[in-house]
């Protein structure tokens, strides 16, 4: 009545009421139930840096659209400065063109004066001189008188 595998039965039910009696199974879930809470505890600071990253992330967005916004404008505000320097430039050019202008001008006029006043002081040097040679070759005086009354008179039509 007695054979082995009534034996294997007995240390089976023996080994399973020795686990029983020294708390294995208790010892077993409360394991588990601490190595779920652990993975719980994982799980929630795993979302708690999940939901910092979406937080870092949109204040990284944020703070590259101002910088992309904030470059716009500078971008802006330079080409708007350089607009402004164009048209000062060309004003002051424009000015310093006028002004060029009116100075050669003006070294036209005294060029001009001044070849006025020489071609004066020669003709009349060269009248000087006529008069002299004509006086010496014994020229009358009213012819003399005649001659100049008419090289003054053709003298504004000879100098144009």
């Amino acid at each position: 009545m007695f054979d082995e595998s009534f034996f294997v039965a007995l240390a089976f039910a023996t080994v399973i009421a020795a686990f029983v009696y020294i708390g294995l199974p208790r010892r077993l879930m409360k394991g588990l139930d601490d190595k779920a809470a652990a993975i719980a505890e994982e799980l929630n600071q795993a979302k708690a840096l999940r939901e910092q990253a979406a937080k870092v992330l949109a204040d990284y967005e944020k703070q590259r659209k101002q910088a992309e916004k904030q470059a716009d404008e500078i971008i802006a505000e330079a080409k708007a400065s350089a607009e402004r320097t164009a048209e000062e430039t060309k004003v002051a050019m424009q000015a310093q063109m006028q002004r060029r202008a009116a100075q050669a001008e003006l070294k036209i006029a005294r060029s001009e004066e001044l070849l006025m006043k020489e071609v004066r002081a020669a003709i009349t040097s060269l009248a000087v001189d006529a008069a002299a040679q004509l006086v010496a070759t014994g020229l009358s005086a009213d012819k003399a008188k005649e001659l100049v009354d008419r090289n003054i008179a053709d003298l504004p039509t000879n100098l144009q």
